[in-house]
């Protein structure tokens, strides 16, 4: 079984959504700008037709704990969540941190990249250098 949470939140100057995913394989999270406010049914619309392309971290380990609730208490409890939500309007802390350390992971991947075609460029600049360097010497 597979919970997806859906968060919508004002980060200046657009309005983004955090999909949070729970399942047996863990906790996984993608984030999508959406530009203007969406309604509820864009964003109905946005899941139906777009959820296979948003692009989810690694999954994490995640324990799922089930405990059976009386059914009043289990709406109060997600009444209070729902209010908690509507104060914050943010992600969940664990979803920052996943969300975090996956923006940590591309940034070095990204400037390993950005290093690595640096010294490649580097060498062959060089070694074009030497090429020239050496023909001007065939002749005397």
């Amino acid at each position: 079984m597979i919970t997806i949470k859906i968060t919508i939140f004002y980060e200046s100057p657009y309005w983004v959504g955090s999909f949070e995913r729970q399942g047996q394989e863990g906790f996984a999270m993608a984030r999508h700008i959406f530009g203007a406010e969406p309604s509820d049914t864009e964003i109905h619309e946005f899941v139906l037709t777009n959820y296979a392309e948003l692009k989810f971290g690694k999954p994490r380990e995640f324990k799922l704990i089930i405990k059976r609730m009386n059914p009043k208490r289990l709406q109060r409890e997600v009444k209070k969540e729902m209010e908690k939500l509507k104060k914050t309007e943010r992600p969940s802390t664990y979803a920052q941190s996943y969300m975090k350390e996956e923006q940590e992971k591309n940034k070095i991947e990204r400037k390993q990249k950005a290093k690595d075609h640096k010294k490649n460029r580097e060498e062959k600049q060089f070694s074009i250098k030497q090429i020239k360097k050496k023909e001007k010497h065939k002749g005397h």
